[in-house]
């Protein structure tokens, strides 16, 4: 490894400490051979809010560093974890045994090998539904597949959802992170079963960083935190519910597939609703949607109560899924689907004493434009911020990102034109039978063979009733436009725009990874296809429809 490039890791690993198994023990008060006594646990539906502290997931440490690079080892593991006070330990997956995982940071240029081991047991904490691709007999019920979502890698190292590996092996993958600093995550992505792995806990994030983001002078070590939201549903016992319901709000036959899975409880890095103090200081925080397929429209509330009329605080975006914006956006909301990624700046210099409370006010699913009465629970609230710790130090000059011209877009850069139709199909009483693109489903042949090099415009149309995260692996975009279309038409083969075309928000106007494609819209990005050569592929990044086949391959050819 490059001497400089060896300092700037060493560096950067300062304050990292080993992945921790995530254990309660016995309280050292107790006496010699008496038992603790028993907690009052409380059901799911009666948890005190705010009770508990936010986690920050700890930094993973290297296996080895040496002149062959920067090497990591990521166990899968089985485990017990408190996801609140008042409940028991939830049996749980996660990697290195916690949840979320560890969280990997790697700088730029510096390229590293992750071996990822299952250690995991044979039998799923889920049941496993037979019919779907991939998961049919003589399949396994425990496989596993690691996915750096945002990542730019070769072929056999991407997380192929077919690449999966059993309970007792490994793969190595490597990562090049030639791209620029950007908030990436990783998250189990077996065929058939993604959506029951990282339902179990398989998700964690994976911070790229390079020169140009630490000359920003942006806030960092305790100003920066993570914050990987997800929903989840416990019994009365404090374990896991898989339960999705078909479009209708009824329950299929159990373990069967169905296309709706939206928890009853916000889950923020693994506790049900934590709580964070804060200092009167910007703080800089990562927002991650790692949600199987719920939306959220976060804003930050300083109201008291959910029902009381908002009073937002605002706040800047400075990153998306690919790295900085070209400009800040100012903001009072901001709309993530899942896979989706947020580069935050929020300033509670002004709000000593306050309490701040992270809220949503998506509906599930999104956007339900033509349903009266809602089948699932809103999650209103996430987390509160308390502003209550004294300045550690004193508060530094800080100025927003400066502006970073992107590229023009334009459509004369595009080569090739592919369009795509997402669709659903529907048995007798009107219930999903899954969606596909282009009604192709993942197991049919290649169709979408792209020139390495190459800038191409890809154009989704959303026939479903529902918005779908269209995320592409390998690769990044840029957002040109959504526009409506005449339904009645495009049944019958006809593909005419109405309306007219959006621009995308300033929030949106960076690289993107994973872009939102509305009902009865269509959606025109550029993508630049200048990653390696091999086999890839793109989907709905709502997990119950990839799982259903969603998506697609395609290759990047020489």
């Amino acid at each position: 490894m490059n001497p400089s490039k060896r300092r700037d890791f060493l560096k950067l690993c300062i304050a990292s400490v080993p992945a921790l198994l995530l254990a309660h023990g016995v309280n050292a008060d107790d006496k010699a051979g008496q038992a603790p006594a028993q907690p009052a646990y409380r059901r799911p539906g009666s948890l005190d809010r705010y009770v508990d502290p936010l986690p920050v997931p700890k930094r993973l440490m290297p296996f080895s560093t040496n002149e062959d690079g920067v090497q990591y080892r990521v166990r899968m593991l089985e485990f017990k974890q408190q996801m609140h006070s008042q409940l028991p330990p939830t049996r749980l997956w996660g990697y290195e045994g916690q949840y979320p995982g560890p969280t990997i940071e790697a700088l730029r240029g510096t390229p590293i090998a992750v071996q990822w081991e299952n250690q995991l047991p044979t039998q799923h904490i889920f049941g496993i539904d037979p019919r779907i691709h991939g998961a049919m007999p003589p399949a396994p019920a425990v496989r596993t597949v690691p996915h750096l979502h945002g990542a730019c890698t070769q072929s056999e190292s991407d997380g192929l959802p077919e690449n999966w590996f059993t309970p007792g092996n490994s793969a190595v993958y490597h990562y090049p992170n030639s791209q620029q600093a950007a908030t990436l995550w990783y998250h189990d992505h077996a065929v058939g079963i993604t959506r029951l792995n990282v339902y179990a806990g398989l998700s964690g994030f994976f911070l790229l960083r390079d020169d140009e983001e630490r000359a920003m002078g942006l806030p960092s070590g305790d100003y920066e935190i993570p914050l990987l939201l997800q929903d989840r549903t416990l019994d009365d016992k404090g374990q896991l519910v898989y339960s999705p319901t078909f479009d209708d709000g009824q329950r299929p036959p159990p373990d069967w597939w169905a296309p709706e899975l939206f928890g009853d409880l916000p889950v923020v890095n693994g506790v049900i609703y934590p709580y964070l103090q804060v200092e009167p200081r910007r703080y800089r925080l990562r927002v991650l949607n790692g949600a199987n397929a719920r939306f959220f429209n976060l804003y930050f509330n300083l109201a008291k109560s959910p029902w009381d009329i908002p009073a937002l605080a605002g706040f800047h975006q400075i990153g998306g899924d690919g790295g900085f914006l070209p400009a800040p956006a100012a903001l009072n909301k901001l709309l993530l689907a899942p896979g989706e990624r947020a580069d935050v700046i929020v300033d509670f210099s002004a709000l000593e004493g306050k309490t701040v409370t992270l809220s949503n006010d998506a509906p599930a699913p999104y956007p339900d434009w033509d349903r009266i009465k809602p089948h699932h629970s809103a999650l209103n609230e996430l987390m509160q911020f308390r502003v209550t710790l004294p300045l550690s130090r004193q508060r530094s000059s800080f100025s927003l990102p400066p502006l970073r011209p992107l590229p023009r877009v334009s459509d004369s850069a595009s080569i090739a034109a592919r369009e795509f139709i997402l669709s659903e199909a529907r048995d007798g009483e009107g219930r999903s039978l899954g969606e596909r693109i282009d009604g192709k489903a993942y197991s049919d042949p290649v169709t979408e063979s792209v020139r390495f090099g190459s800038t191409e415009k890809w154009r989704f149309f959303n026939a479903t009733k529902y918005a779908h995260p269209m995320h592409l692996h390998a690769v990044q975009f840029r957002i040109l436009e959504r526009q409506g279309f005449d339904q009645a038409a495009l049944r019958n083969g006809i593909k005419r725009f109405a309306g007219n075309p959006r621009q995308p928000a300033p929030n949106e106007a960076g690289w993107k990874d994973t872009a939102i494609v509305n009902p009865r819209e269509a959606l025109t990005i550029l993508v630049r296809f200048d990653g390696p050569t091999g086999r890839y592929a793109f989907l709905s990044q709502l997990l119950e429809d990839a799982d259903k086949e969603m998506m697609r391959p395609f290759e990047i050819v020489a």
